[in-house]
């Protein structure tokens, strides 16, 4: 029973990775990390945004000050073994059945596209996805 269990769900990836794109977001833990303006939900997979009004545009000011971005899941301090599993397992076992796949990291200068595609250099665990 929990044999067919695992292959029905595996079966359920399989299918899930062929066509859907993901939207996944790796926020990674920084000193200088800007709090007070966004908000990290892993639980509901959300990003909250928040630029408060320039109050240089005088007193009739419509800009918006929040934003909502709702993605297919969000990792904060994740580990590689994590990101791999939420990302990339999917897209392995696609291409391992004759199908195309691609992983794309986008980001500001420094943000750790390189260290989550490629890895650390101090062992196993961090390789690269």
């Amino acid at each position: 029973r929990t044999q067919d269990v695992k292959v029905a769900a595996c079966t359920q990836l399989f299918a899930m990775g062929r066509s859907n794109v993901r939207v996944v977001v790796r926020a990674r833990p920084t000193a200088s990390h800007a709090g007070e303006n966004f908000t990290f939900n892993e639980g509901t997979d959300s990003i909250d945004m928040r630029l408060p009004k320039d109050t240089s545009a005088g007193i009739v000011n419509n800009q918006q000050e929040n934003w909502h971005f709702k993605v297919d899941k969000v990792l904060s301090n994740a580990s590689q073994e994590q990101v791999f599993d939420n990302c990339a397992m999917d897209v392995v076992r696609s291409v391992v059945e004759g199908y195309n796949g691609t992983i794309m990291a986008y980001g500001q200068t420094g943000a750790g596209k390189t260290h989550t595609m490629t890895g650390g250099h101090v062992g196993f665990a961090d390789r690269g996805i």
